[in-house]
This record gives C-alpha cells, structure tokens and sequence, in this order.
C-alpha cells in the first residue's frame, strides 16, 4: 500500500509540472522509460478512465472553496467537499465542460437545481445551486454549449457553482482533473501517468486548500519542516575569551 501511495503521489507532484510544459517530442529514451514506469504503475493502480473529454471550464476561474476536507460552512465540522466551488453573480452562464448527455436536470437535495452530464467512458460532471437550468433532460451538449445561471439554491451560504467530476461513480478534484483532461489531449503517454493523481487513495486524503484551518495546519507543518531539530544531550563548548 505504501508503494502504491508513492507512486500516486509521483503522479500528483507531475501534474502541474506537465500541464504547463509546452508539448514538444520526446527522445526515443524518454518515451521508453516513460512507458516502463507507466506499466509499473498499472500493476499497482489500474489507471482511471480517459477524462481527455473533459475541455472547458464550466464558469471563469474564480475559487472560493477546493475539493477535500474542509470545516463545513454551515454546520462547522470537518466534511468532506466533492467537489470545487466557484463565486459569481446571480445569472452568470455555466457551461458544459465537455460533449455529453444530460442525465438529470432537475432539483436535488442539497444541491439545488442541478444538471447532471454523461460524457461516457464514467465520466460525469455535475453543476449544482444553478438559479436557472437551460438544458432538458436527454439533451445532447458539446463543450461550452450554455446548460444553466449560477445560483443559492439548495444548501448554499450565497451564490456559487458547485462543479463536481465523478468517474465511475466516485468523486475528483475538478480542477486535478481538467488539468489531466489537458495533459492527455497534448501528449497520451504522459497524460496516463498523470491520470494516476486521480487514483482513489489521493482523492480521498485531500484537503481543500482554500479552507482557513488547513491553511494554518500546512503552515504550521512547514514551520515544524523547516525548524533545525534541536541536539539532545549535546557537549557544551567553552567560548573562546577575546
């Protein structure tokens, strides 16, 4: 299990790394090493679905609470969050992340007006607390397609999209994804091995970042990091007199 962490989380470190490298061709040495380590990996991790589909975001980059462990904001207890939420403005338009088909639009629970969109291969995304939804169930959405406004419905403490990518059921990091999404559209070979930050046993120990107390709890990790540790029972010297 150990190994298996550490590889995923090689994978994790990879991502940002990879999404911001420009595409260009590997040496015949690289490519192989590459495809030797990816092999390796799919021993240990079978490598999840293909989310290369997945090439717009759903609203502007405008963060206001990440994927993971968080204080719940209304309850005020540790809850996991699954999925990313970005601010805006009562009636700002929400797009599709990606070609799919709409599975369910309608009211849900906590969520709201919700729409769900099937883009196969296990990969949904759904987009929740919208104001308005604009697409009907059974439609048939390509990337960027207007589906719904940004909205408070459901349990919301003001208006935000809730963006959720689930694969197979089991909920991602949206934006971990989208930038896998990007990886495997610029380069297959690379864009599997970054897949493998998407692996269960990453998601499910992440922490949202734009939380306060997770912020002060890694803080308070680096400062303890980056602290020389104090030598017990160490000789005493004499200083030199001047």
């Amino acid at each position: 299990m150990r190994r298996v962490f550490v590889l995923s989380a090689l994978a994790a470190l990879l991502v940002p790394a990879l999404a911001a490298a420009t595409p260009a061709p590997m040496p015949l040495q690289v490519q192989l090493s590459l495809r030797t380590l990816i092999d390796k990996m799919d021993e240990l991790v079978p490598a999840p679905p293909d989310v290369s589909i997945l090439t717009t975001e759903p609203v502007s980059r405008s963060e206001s609470s990440g994927y993971g462990w968080r204080e719940d904001p209304i309850r005020k207890h540790q809850k996991f969050h699954h999925g990313t939420d970005y601010r805006g403005k009562h009636g700002t338009p929400v797009v599709a992340a990606g070609p799919g088909t709409v599975t369910f639009a309608g009211r849900r629970g906590g969520y709201g007006n919700v729409i769900f969109v099937d883009h196969g291969n296990g990969v949904i995304t759904r987009y929740a607390h919208l104001r308005r939804i604009e697409a009907k169930l059974g439609t048939v959405v390509a990337a960027g397609d207007r589906i719904g406004q940004i909205g408070s419905t459901g349990r919301t403490t003001g208006p935000h999209l809730h963006f959720e990518v689930r694969l197979e059921g089991r909920s991602v990091d949206p934006n971990t994804a989208l930038a896998v999404a990007e990886i495997m559209r610029e380069s297959p070979s690379a864009g599997v091995l970054a897949a493998h930050a998407l692996a269960p046993e990453l998601q499910a120990n992440a922490r949202d970042m734009q939380d306060t107390k997770n912020q002060r709890a890694l803080r308070r990790a680096l400062e303890t990091e980056t602290k020389r540790p104090e030598r017990k029972h160490a000789p005493k010297r004499d200083r030199a007199l001047m």
